[in-house]
């Protein structure tokens, strides 16, 4: 009952890794009292009754819940149609439906910014809550040593103005969630604000069978638990996500360092309120979130709250920026009229988002009023002096912003008129809660915000046609990427496993540097957004990239030198001097979300290596429960990619940009990740 898989994947995966006993330890489930002891003249014969019927009973069980084969059947199990019909609600469903029915408004577009008119604090009301705390023994013993007290988070609140959140999406994979996150970490800093993170996330799958994660992490189905129909069409089992908390996903104490941050679940008990509150799709709920606080003469009155809408933040053809300080003596708005101003209009037009051009475009503009149109410096001096500016970010890979890594900065070229100041404009604030509303993730650059459908498309086709947070100077943009390189990070136990199956697979491949590529296909596949549909024409697409990399990692080793990304406080990685380069023939880690047999074997069998060929089970058994997670396993397959000598990978998986941080942060030769 362990594996929903078929005989035939149970007898290969034990010549590659010893899997988890298929029955429940002692015979008895965690949940199951086991039976009482027979004393007397009948128990034996007693005892021989109960373990037949139990046998017989088992086996019609298996039968009717898995099938004869396995696998799919799993679909139709009583079980799960019985657990799906469920409709008791929980406290957190409670909440969530209030949220769904206050109903974010739709972003309107709005083609001129007006300047904010704060509305009067909320009327003081009184909040009484008395629910008892969930509590999960499993979750709470495995992620204990990271709790810290209610006095040690209230003195890291009480240095900050207040708290900022965010609407979280949490039907996104946890890569999504990751950038979400970061971008969330500036707007908060920029507030001098305590970040308010959700206290969980959802992992998608269970490497076994989905009764053995739910032993130790609580199954929902995905779609009822963030009010949304995407995955209604899927069989049952593919609806199931696991709640899984965020103290597993992040390094904590290691971001608690640098950034003030609290789960949701610690803001709520910081305000005298129920962690059973926390809605289950990530909103920040209104009403519910907002506690009592005393007043200057020590009377009760609520907490007050500042919702930025999504079409105030980032409204069409605005862009904005994190301080607009740095912009005081570069020019002026009403300059942008000219002659050489209407060139850069006109290739600003030429843009589907109307609001950035590149260096070259405006290089071209202004070619015939400059003395040397390849200095950077003359060039952003002459926009100054007719209206446009200068800004920071970096450049997104095979032509989109997938990624989000922050690893190839560049600057772009805006005008004046059109910038807008998050610091300017909420900084000044004395909310106690200020929250950024709505999805603003898909589509956009590091800190980028909203998106929108492309007009008179049927598609799911989005584009960017707003501004994102941009920087005014090279030291914001460093600040954002020191962040997102070397404060937001895995759990300890993430990196080491993945340090411990890197080296395994350097001394696979004869003490070599090693070569890795990252096959997204699984969601990938049924949406039509892998490169190649079929196994084989995936891997040779992969193993073309590996070969190109075998030569770039030669080369390297001839130059003497690594060259490693432009990010801060960047350390080259001298070790890609010092081991062989590898060879043609040497084996090639394959990370990927793959699980049917045939094709893993497929993969095996062209020089491929996977996570299941370099884990042992004492990893498994140091590591505990959460390496059953799929989630988790990508994590730690993330780390390996991250050592390896040369990776190659799919520009439209957000694991590719995850992995593409930590190699930088490592510092790997810039020539050496190849995303297309």
């Amino acid at each position: 009952m362990f594996s929903g898989r078929s005989s035939r994947s149970s007898a290969s995966s034990r010549s590659r890794s010893i899997s988890p006993s298929r029955e429940p330890l002692n015979g008895f489930s965690a949940n199951e009292k086991r039976p009482a002891t027979i004393y007397g003249k009948s128990s034996t014969r007693s005892t021989l009754t109960f373990c037949g019927l139990a046998i017989f009973t088992g086996f019609i069980l298996h039968l009717l819940f898995l099938g004869v084969g396995g696998g799919e059947a799993v679909k139709d199990a009583a079980i799960i149609k019985e657990w799906m019909s469920s409709s008791k609600p929980t406290t957190s469903a409670v909440a969530a439906s209030a949220v769904e029915k206050e109903a974010c408004p739709t972003p309107k577009p709005h083609d001129i910014h007006v300047p904010v008119q704060d509305p009067p604090p909320p009327t003081t009301v009184t909040v009484t809550v008395e629910l008892p705390a969930p509590t999960h023994p499993i979750l709470d013993a495995y992620v204990d040593d990271y709790n810290p007290s209610l006095d040690e988070l209230r003195e890291m609140v009480s240095k900050t103005k207040g708290y900022f959140g965010r609407d979280y999406s949490l039907g996104l994979g946890w890569n999504n969630m990751r950038y979400i996150i970061e971008a969330a970490l500036e707007q908060a800093a920029l507030l001098n604000r305590t970040l308010v993170l959700p206290s969980f996330v959802y992992a998608r799958a269970c490497e076994w069978d989905i009764t053995s994660c739910a032993a130790f992490a609580p199954m929902v189905n995905r779609g009822q638990a963030v009010h949304s129909t995407e995955w209604d069409g899927l069989p049952l089992n593919k609806q199931i996500a696991y709640r899984i908390p965020m103290q597993l996903m992040l390094d904590l104490p290691h971001l608690r360092k640098t950034h003030s941050v609290l789960l949701t679940s610690e803001y709520l008990k910081l305000n005298n309120l129920s962690p059973e509150l926390e809605t289950t799709n990530g909103e920040f709920h209104r009403q519910v979130y907002l506690g009592n606080k005393k007043d200057e003469h020590g009377n009760d009155m609520r907490m007050t709250l500042r919702v930025v809408k999504n079409d105030e933040y980032d409204p069409d053809r605005v862009v904005r920026v994190d301080h607009l300080g740095p912009l005081a003596n570069k020019g002026n708005a009403n300059l942008d009229v000219g002659p050489h101003s209407t060139k850069l209009w006109d290739k600003l037009r030429s843009k589907d988002d109307h609001t950035m051009i590149q260096m070259d475009d405006a290089r071209d503009a202004l070619r015939d009023i400059m003395k040397n149109p390849d200095d950077d410096e003359e060039l952003e001096k002459q926009l100054n002096k007719i209206g446009w500016i200068v800004l920071h970010t970096w450049d997104g890979w095979a032509g989109a912003e997938w990624l989000k890594s922050v690893v190839r900065p560049i600057k772009q070229v805006a005008p004046l008129r059109t910038i807008r100041g998050w610091h300017e404009d909420y900084a000044f604030m004395d909310y106690d809660v200020i929250v950024l509303e709505g999805e603003t993730h898909l589509g956009r650059k590091p800190v980028r915000t909203a998106f929108r459908r492309r007009p008179s498309s049927t598609s799911n086709a989005y584009y960017s046609i707003q501004g994102a947070m941009f920087f005014t100077t090279s030291t914001g943009r460093d600040r954002f990427a020191r962040t997102v390189l070397y404060s937001v990070r895995p759990i300890e136990k993430v990196r080491k496993l993945g340090a411990t199956l890197a080296e395994r697979m350097r001394k696979r491949t004869g003490g070599h540097m090693w070569v890795a590529g990252h096959m997204r296909r699984g969601d990938f596949v049924r949406e039509g957004w892998v490169m190649e549909s079929s196994i084989s024409d995936h891997l040779d697409r992969v193993k073309r990239h590996l070969h190109e990399g075998r030569l770039v990692l030669r080369k390297i080793r001839e130059e003497g030198k690594v060259t490693p990304f432009q990010i801060p406080e960047a350390v080259p990685n001298e070790t890609q001097l010092i081991y062989d380069p590898p060879l043609e023939g040497d084996w090639f880690y394959i990370a990927t979300d793959e699980r049917d047999l045939s094709g893993l074997d497929y993969i095996r069998q062209s020089g491929g290596v996977l996570f299941s060929d370099l884990i042992s089970i004492e990893d498994r058994q140091k590591f505990g429960w959460p390496i059953m997670i799929t989630d988790i396993i990508a994590l730690v397959e993330q780390v390996v990619l991250s050592h390896s000598y040369y990776f190659y990978a799919h520009a439209m998986s957000s694991v590719a940009g995850g992995a593409v941080n930590m190699r930088a942060a490592m510092g790997a030769d810039s020539r050496t990740s190849w995303v297309d």
